[in-house]
């Protein structure tokens, strides 16, 4: 694909954004752009953003031919393919071990919280704390406030302690994990229901930045790592022992 041509580019662009959906919304925002093929050529002066974004931000190793304004060689178009695959089947690998080890994460919280004697309830939509599960229940993914939950526990003292899993492969990785996914839903959490009402968790695994994780809990999310669950039972425990019902 040559510099002067925003539709290959764009080819090219879009196969990339289309295994890593977040890259396709920071497009749209730097080219101020809906990156729609109808849009782009109808626009001449959107598809001419979106061209300079990605001939900006290309990789220059994999991709020398772009900023030189010419067309590939076979062997560097064949390095290019190669190089890309390499990429896209690490990054698959990568997001697969999360998802292994988020769900392995949620079983073991949902043991633990059933072995000190904690009862599973549907999950629901809880706009009001009246709709959380009565003190001593807990409900898995549900929507409290305007955030999903991967946990909603309801303690003895009828605080709700909303709880997500997050595993990370990297200090990198770690800031989306902790403080964009996991603290923004913390916030969004207190800001509606208050600090009185509400105390968020998350239960992590992997490898995550010192200083995030500090920037997280002086936010107010609590954190307890998944090889030292017992850390959560104690905390729920020492809530009190009012008597638990189920809702």
């Amino acid at each position: 694909a040559q510099a002067d041509t925003p539709e290959k580019t764009m080819s090219y662009s879009k196969t990339d954004s289309d295994r890593a959906p977040h890259i396709r919304d920071d497009l749209k925002t730097l080219a101020e752009s809906t990156l729609t093929a109808a849009a782009l050529r109808r626009d001449t002066g959107q598809a001419r953003r979106v061209r300079d974004v990605v001939s900006h931000i290309v990789d220059p190793h994999r991709f020398p031919w772009i900023r030189e304004g010419r067309d590939p060689t076979p062997e560097e178009r064949a390095q290019a393919v190669m190089a890309s695959s390499v990429l896209a089947a690490i990054r698959k690998v990568e997001t697969r071990r999360r998802s292994n080890a988020r769900k392995e994460q949620e079983a073991a919280v949902e043991s633990l919280l059933v072995d000190i004697g904690f009862q599973q309830v549907p999950p629901r939509k809880i706009a009001l704390l009246d709709s959380a599960p009565r003190p001593g229940a807990f409900c898995r993914e549900s929507l409290l406030g305007d955030s999903r939950a991967d946990f909603v526990v309801r303690l003895h003292d009828r605080r709700a302690m909303p709880l997500e899993c997050k595993a990370s492969n990297s200090s990198v990785n770690s800031f989306k994990r902790i403080n964009h996914e996991a603290l923004g839903k913390a916030r969004s959490w207190i800001a509606g229901f208050g600090t009185r009402q509400v105390t968020p968790a998350a239960v992590i695994a992997g490898v995550f930045a010192p200083a995030n994780l500090e920037t997280a809990q002086d936010g107010g999310l609590a954190i307890v790592w998944s090889h030292r669950l017992t850390d959560l039972a104690v905390f729920i425990e020492s809530t009190g022992n009012a008597d638990a019902g189920t809702r």
